[in-house]
């Protein structure tokens, strides 16, 4: 299967319809503060680096947790700013990101180690899943970063996350093609259905690095597992997880049909809200552990689903007799947004 270059420009735009509330709206262009887009997201950026319960490892190998729901977001949207903004320049952030992903790529093998440390380590199974999950987000970040500099290959620290993604891949029984992944029962990131999600991410990585696949370093029995997967357990996804499906079709041919693509597009626009944007939770089956009632408009109110997802993860280290500082840096989250 061949990679696109100009379904990456077609999977941009895909992604501005889908999480961009300006994109659909009649009044885009004089309501979106690009400006403002940037000094919050940096804010939010700054306020997760200097959060020491997130921070793995110890001394110089030190860095900090890659959150899907903060990390990752910053990663796909901060450098298109770049372009929109007059004078932007690369944050620190950005770079102590790249920094701290490339030096964990070069030295995966050591990274159960107290120096580096897994995301999650209190059991064999969470140690299982932080591995997967890591492996897919390191690719998807580097392969970006090359992307974005307009490299025409990838660079040599992506080449070693491809490495270590496809060693990773599971390679028999029902979930091949796919990785482990992180399951504290809080979707849509960190639940039973984010394996697919995750695989979704991986072939979005292998679309977004530059020339990967017509070169000679990718792992043509890799991808055929991964888009096998993504194809059969298509049918079954929420919407979530079908909507980065269709970003990695975009790309990567094999996954989705023509048809089933437009099908798809046609399901999210029946989605979206007057306001331009999409309310997360018409995308899947998930349900808020307190049992309230989910925010159905597509503007986030203030809540504390962060500390909620902070106590599950507490719960889960506990009734694995952990220790309490096994599970500090989430309970740590908590205990920030005073819960």
């Amino acid at each position: 299967m061949m990679s696109n270059p100009r379904g990456l420009q077609t999977c941009s735009a895909l992604v501005v319809l889908l999480f961009s509330p300006m994109a659909w709206s009649g009044e885009e262009s004089a309501g979106w503060k690009p400006d403002e887009a940037r000094k919050y997201l940096d804010q939010r950026e700054k306020a997760w680096f200097e959060y020491s319960p997130a921070s793995l490892g110890e001394g110089m190998t030190q860095s900090t947790c890659i959150s899907c729901h903060s990390v990752l977001p910053y990663v796909l949207a901060r450098p298109v700013l770049h372009k929109l903004v007059a004078g932007a320049v690369v944050t620190e952030f950005e770079k102590k990101l790249l920094a701290q992903t490339k030096n964990r790529v070069a030295n995966w093998k050591k990274l159960d180690t107290a120096p580096y440390s897994l995301l999650y380590d209190f059991s064999e199974q969470k140690k299982k899943e932080s591995w997967g999950t890591e492996a897919v987000l390191n690719t998807v970040i580097l392969a970006f970063d090359d992307r974005y500099q307009g490299r025409s290959s990838p660079s040599e620290a992506t080449k070693q996350a491809f490495s270590n993604l496809w060693q990773t891949q599971m390679k028999t029984g029902d979930q091949k093609g796919s990785w482990d992944w992180l399951d504290f029962g809080m979707g849509p990131w960190e639940w039973k259905e984010s394996r697919y999600w995750g695989a979704a991410l991986a072939a979005v990585a292998v679309g977004a690095a530059p020339e990967y696949i017509p070169s000679h370093d990718y792992s043509p029995e890799g991808l055929r597992l991964l888009r096998g997967y993504l194809k059969d357990k298509f049918p079954t996804q929420n919407l979530h997880n079908q909507a980065w499906t269709l970003w990695a079709a975009s790309s990567v041919e094999g996954i989705l049909t023509k048809a089933e693509q437009q099908k798809l597009v046609t399901q999210l626009l029946e989605k979206q809200q007057a306001d331009g944007g999409w309310s997360l939770p018409s995308m899947g089956t998930w349900t808020r552990s307190d049992g309230t009632a989910q925010e159905t408009s597509s503007a986030r109110p203030p809540c504390s689903s962060d500390c909620r997802r902070a106590k599950r993860r507490r719960e889960d280290c506990q009734r694995s007799g952990l220790a309490q500082d096994a599970s500090n840096r989430d309970w740590g989250l908590a205990n920030r947004f005073g819960q």
